[in-house]
């Protein structure tokens, strides 16, 4: 019935192959599992990865464990299981690629919100924020400054609040890798082309065109972060 585990985190691939067989309906709502010797057996594991994999189930409510009666799958635990959030621990570099692509998936669709609902008053601080960046450029500054509130301002043109606070901490989480970005050869003065796209796409309101260039944006960005990778990779 079980697969053998054979990889890391023995306890967490035991509860997601059990959660697998309620989800597929091999395993139904009341129906007795093995002990705990019998489905170490099955995983091919100790008893004490099952007994740790068991607890973790136990907590979520998806089994439930009587005292000299065994183990039981719970009522209504398929449930559970779908509305659960089970989403796996990633390193900090696997961490920063969600971030990214969270940060790339809110931009465009703001972009394209923006497009619909911007006024002069956000059109005047995009604008502001491309002369920040022209700025920077002439003095040879990062130019960071310009970049985040840029994006800030398209952020807060879509007149919704969670939009604009959500990239705003996006924003800033990602400071540091946006720094190390505008720092390559030619970037800042081609950010700054893009940027001023971009901005008469929102003026135009012409949200095919500004979605489009969004992700030509950020394609090219994510081609300067890959080219980052390599050069420190070749250093170590």
């Amino acid at each position: 019935m079980f697969q053998t585990i054979k990889s890391m985190r023995v306890s967490e691939q035991i509860v997601n192959q059990i959660q697998s067989q309620i989800v597929e309906g091999k395993l139904t709502e009341c129906q007795k599992l093995p002990n705990e010797t019998g489905l170490a057996q099955e995983f091919g594991v100790s008893r004490a990865s099952v007994r740790e994999a068991l607890t973790i189930l136990e907590s979520k409510g998806v089994i439930e464990r009587h005292k000299n009666g065994g183990t039981f799958v719970c009522k209504y635990c398929l449930e559970k299981i779908l509305a659960a959030i089970d989403i796996p621990r990633k390193l900090d570099s696997e961490m920063f690629e969600d971030l990214y692509e969270a940060r790339e998936i809110l931009e465009i669709k703001a972009g394209e919100l923006a497009c619909q609902r911007a006024d002069e008053l956000d059109y005047m601080k995009m604008k502001k924020t491309l002369d920040m960046m022209q700025e920077s450029l002439e003095r040879g500054d990062s130019g960071i400054n310009s970049d985040v509130l840029f994006h800030q301002c398209i952020a807060m043109a879509t007149k919704n609040q969670i939009i604009a606070g959500i990239d705003r901490s996006l924003g800033n989480m990602m400071k540091d890798m946006r720094v190390k970005t505008l720092a390559y050869p030619g970037r800042l003065a081609q950010c700054l082309k893009e940027h001023r796209a971009i901005y008469l796409a929102i003026q135009e309101r012409d949200s095919q065109k500004c979605v489009d260039l969004l992700r030509q944006h950020f394609g090219a960005v994510a081609k300067i972060r890959s080219a980052l990778k390599v050069h420190v990779s070749a250093e170590q």
